[in-house]
């Protein structure tokens, strides 16, 4: 997990040591962020209005962003982390809920953070293919996927061949919904609609419901040899 602990330094010329310059640096990638998201495209963003925003000079932003497309790389990068560590944070709080709590407090998670800005999200995911950020991503989703594996081995409620497996399905699978969303801009089905769907299926997946891989691979190999 401490490789990518914090997605967006790779991308500043260099990292900030003091409380003030680490502020700066927060204020100038929210800044790049806000401004994205009312944008809704990167070819809109003006590094000097990010730095008007932000309240810094374009002097100092530049001593930490060497050029623009570091600048909204490391807004991608950031947004990122920030919802993988928001994912964390929801998972500490499912300690003490049954399994249908649980899952239904993630989903719910997963399908807000998605939903809720969907023009400002559309920019960082255009900004994050466009610097080639998407497999660095899909890393911290894997990271992701690992925290909800350590949270199922917690519970006795659990009851799936692999966890391993298990979480990273379920969290690719949220993510690969989620991604579907923020580009819709009328969705085929209300979010409510899919919290209720994804619960259910998700709930009955991780209480060993329906037949295990092993059946599913003898059933597969049944059909093809009639």
């Amino acid at each position: 997990m401490s490789a990518i602990s914090s997605l967006y330094e790779v991308f500043l010329r260099k990292a900030p040591k003091h409380s003030r310059s680490r502020a700066l640096v927060e204020a100038v990638l929210t800044a790049a962020l806000e401004q994205l998201s009312r944008e809704g495209t990167e070819d809109r963003v003006a590094v000097q209005g990010v730095a008007d925003r932000a309240g810094v000079g374009i002097g100092s932003l530049y001593d930490y962003f060497g050029d623009r497309r570091n600048l909204l790389a490391a807004v991608a990068a950031k947004v990122a982390e920030d919802n993988r560590r928001a994912f964390e944070a929801v998972l500490e709080r499912t300690v003490t809920d049954t399994r249908e709590e649980g899952v239904r407090r993630i989903v719910d998670f997963c399908v807000t953070t998605f939903t809720s800005n969907r023009r400002g999200l559309r920019a960082v995911l255009k900004v994050a293919h466009s610097v080639g950020l998407m497999p660095t991503i899909a890393q911290s989703t894997d990271v992701a996927a690992e925290a909800l594996a350590a949270a199922l081995r917690k519970r006795s409620d659990i009851h799936v061949r692999d966890v391993d497996v298990a979480a990273w399905t379920l969290t690719h699978t949220m993510m690969g919904v989620a991604h579907t969303l923020v580009w819709q801009d009328v969705p085929r089905w209300s979010n409510d609609v899919l919290r209720a769907e994804m619960t259910v299926l998700f709930s009955r997946y991780l209480a060993g419901e329906g037949p295990q891989p092993e059946m599913r691979e003898a059933n597969v190999h049944a059909e093809s040899s009639t």
